[in-house]
């Protein structure tokens, strides 16, 4: 009996228990994190009638302390038991949270919004590593792109029901249901705990964990991990430049559509579900393959993907069917999806457990960083050049890209037999 159970964990990702009710938390603490984002921009701009700058200060808030913290993050959950860690940030934001309900002022809203971000620096390197720790390596592609499922859905279901919401009863009920949502997230992790087989499973083997380094030497080694590893560096590098390139112009597509459809202020909103739909068509097929293989190709057709569907918007004028730039918008959300995927398998798949966490730490951290930067780029860019001309520059820039990849793939995406050795002694 006990070999069968133990043969289907192997076969089948639902049959992983451990990983389900980590899946489970996720869902869930993802799902609040949506509806509490549209409570808060609502408060901001129709409650609080904050001005521009104020409100340009929310995203900022959400990704600083990815950017100064997310690094220092990756050490600590490769030094401890990461379900302890998660479950401790999860009571910290729901108690942060709860404490929004009381506040009235945009400025103590920002303020707790950056503490609630720092204190969760630490949930997706412990999230990451989890997945290297408890599912089997030929079903790592089910668990990333299950993940990636419910982060495209909460993107859709969270905005769309909670903007239901605040229409019908009030902002604060979205950020109260956020917070019952990480107290519910917390629970589940606290039961895996308190299981003693499900501990075991999610406890780093004391091998493992004991390097015998200090902290910044741990931090350091990180570092080394990415930059020594050639698919990791090359991979990382294409990615940022990729996000760059995105962010400069996706945040100004109301300002090339109030040039071109200026009586259809909604298409905006049609334009961000076609983009999320498109993500989350692309993970769905990527969820049907157990490996993934070429990365050059992946990422450089996620880009390809990317440059045409932004690039395309940029020749369109005014009086152009409206299908078109949604039809374009749904081609960029496949390149989304499928760059977002193969970056999250690859960091699962070249690194070892005592690794993950300060791999993805640091990524975490570039990331934030061009959430921060880029938007302000596009901003002054577009203000010097028209939003026409960057528009279509964008997209070709990551067509280049794209193609440059998917040409060069054996060249920059070879693996050494250095680093199939180590992940191999990893596993």
């Amino acid at each position: 009996m006990t070999q069968n159970t133990l043969q289907k964990e192997e076969n089948t990702i639902w049959q992983n228990s451990t990983f389900m009710k980590l899946f489970a938390s996720y869902s869930i603490s993802m799902l609040g994190h949506w509806f509490d984002m549209v409570a808060i921009v609502i408060l901001f701009g129709y409650v609080w009638q904050a001005n521009p700058l104020v409100i340009a200060l929310i995203p900022v808030a959400y990704a600083l302390p990815q950017v100064l913290l997310g690094q220092f993050a990756g050490v600590l959950t490769d030094r401890y038991h990461k379900v302890k860690i998660m479950m401790a940030a999860d009571v910290m934001t729901a108690v942060l949270t709860a404490i929004l309900l009381f506040t009235n002022t945009p400025w103590s809203v920002l303020i707790i919004i950056s503490l609630r971000a720092a204190v969760n620096v630490v949930h997706n390197p412990s999230q990451q590593g989890l997945i290297k720790l408890v599912v089997k390596e030929k079903l790592i592609m089910k668990a990333v792109t299950l993940n990636g499922t419910v982060n495209q859905l909460s993107k859709i279901i969270g905005p769309f029901v909670g903007a239901t919401l605040v229409g019908l009863f009030s902002p604060k009920l979205c950020i109260l249901i956020n917070a019952i949502a990480f107290t519910i997230s917390a629970c589940i992790l606290l039961f895996i705990l308190l299981n003693k087989e499900l501990n075991r499973k999610t406890t780093v083997p004391k091998l493992v964990k004991s390097s015998g380094i200090g902290f910044w030497a741990e931090w350091w080694q990180g570092w080394k991990i990415v930059l020594n590893s050639k698919v990791l560096f090359i991979s990382l590098l294409a990615t940022i430049i990729g996000l760059t390139a995105i962010q400069m112009v996706d945040i100004q597509f109301p300002v090339l559509f109030r040039e071109i459809a200026p009586n259809l202020p909604e298409l905006a909103g049609w334009l961000m579900g076609a983009s999320g739909l498109g993500a989350l068509v692309m993970i769905v097929i990527l969820n049907r393959f157990s490996k993934l293989k070429k990365f050059g190709w992946l990422i450089g057709a996620s880009m390809l993907l990317i440059g045409i569907g932004f690039g395309g918007l940029g020749f369109l004028r005014e009086g152009f069917f409206i299908l078109l730039p949604i039809s374009l918008c749904f081609v960029a959300g496949l390149g989304v999806g499928l760059l977002t995927i193969t970056f999250q398998y690859i960091i699962q798949t070249e690194t070892t457990e005592q690794e993950i966490g300060r791999v993805s730490g640091i990524v975490n951290s570039a990331m934030s960083f061009t959430v921060l930067v880029s938007p302000l780029i596009g901003g002054m860019l577009i203000q010097s050049f028209g939003i026409i001309p960057i528009c279509i520059t964008s997209g070709i820039i990551l067509a280049v890209l794209g193609l440059s990849l998917v040409f060069g793939n054996s060249l920059l995406f070879e693996r050494s037999v250095n680093v199939e050795e180590k992940v191999a002694a990893g596993e």
